[in-house]
């Protein structure tokens, strides 16, 4: 049999398939998706090789290996995608945060957050001081201080410590509750160790950041 007649035999069908399942997984995004494309392809490519009537068993063996390791990984994806309950309130707060992101993805984002209700006068960032967490209004209204003077209004949508999470730098602006504010208080470190695990979660997050930056920076220049 020629290399021809071996490409297109029966026999080389299970290999076909596992290759082109497996090229389509690099082309997908969705970490859940991409996961089980793999598995799938991986299967086949174990089907293909017992059926060349010499089976390749170490290769066969890092398959399986393989496929447990994307298995536990899926199990992982799914038990987040169903712990996620969002009332209709905080699915409306969220959707200008996480875009396109699945509810996976959302609950692990979630798990370095915490909801809070500010009292009016509770500081959120003190200027020149680090800030802990990146604030996500919600609800109510905070007032941004540089330097002891008003300077700027914030409200719901817009996230306060934006700057010190992108740049890494010490809190530009003093910014307290105007009145009862609720918010979405994200552990910076935390955050940060997500954003390095998951690209797409990252890219979701500072594209959300770099909009709200960018209207800062219109309103800072109107008042000049």
């Amino acid at each position: 049999m020629d290399i021809w007649d071996q490409f297109f035999s029966w026999g080389a069908v299970p290999g076909h398939v596992a290759y082109m399942v497996i090229a389509i997984s690099y082309l997908l995004t969705n970490i859940f998706w991409l996961r089980l494309a793999a598995v799938v392809g991986i299967g086949f490519e174990i089907v293909y090789f017992v059926l060349t009537g010499s089976p390749v068993w170490p290769s066969i063996a890092w398959d399986s290996v393989f496929i447990l390791i994307n298995l536990v990984q899926l199990a992982i994806l799914l038990r987040d995608r169903f712990s996620l309950k969002l009332s209709a309130d905080q699915a409306a707060f969220l959707r200008p945060i996480v875009g396109d992101l699945d509810k996976a993805q959302i609950a692990q984002l979630l798990r370095t957050a915490e909801w809070r209700t500010l009292e009016p006068e509770t500081v959120i960032t003190v200027e020149d001081h680090p800030v802990k967490d990146l604030t996500f209004v919600c609800e109510g209204q905070t007032a941004v201080h540089v330097r002891g003077r008003l300077v700027a209004q914030v409200g719901a949508g817009a996230f306060i410590g934006d700057v010190s999470f992108a740049t890494g730098v010490a809190a530009t602006a003093t910014v307290l509750a105007e009145d009862a504010v609720r918010v979405l208080a994200f552990d910076q470190a935390k955050l940060r160790a997500l954003c390095r695990r998951d690209e797409q979660i990252a890219s979701a997050l500072y594209r959300r950041i770099g909009g709200g930056l960018a209207d800062k920076m219109r309103v800072a220049t109107g008042r000049l």
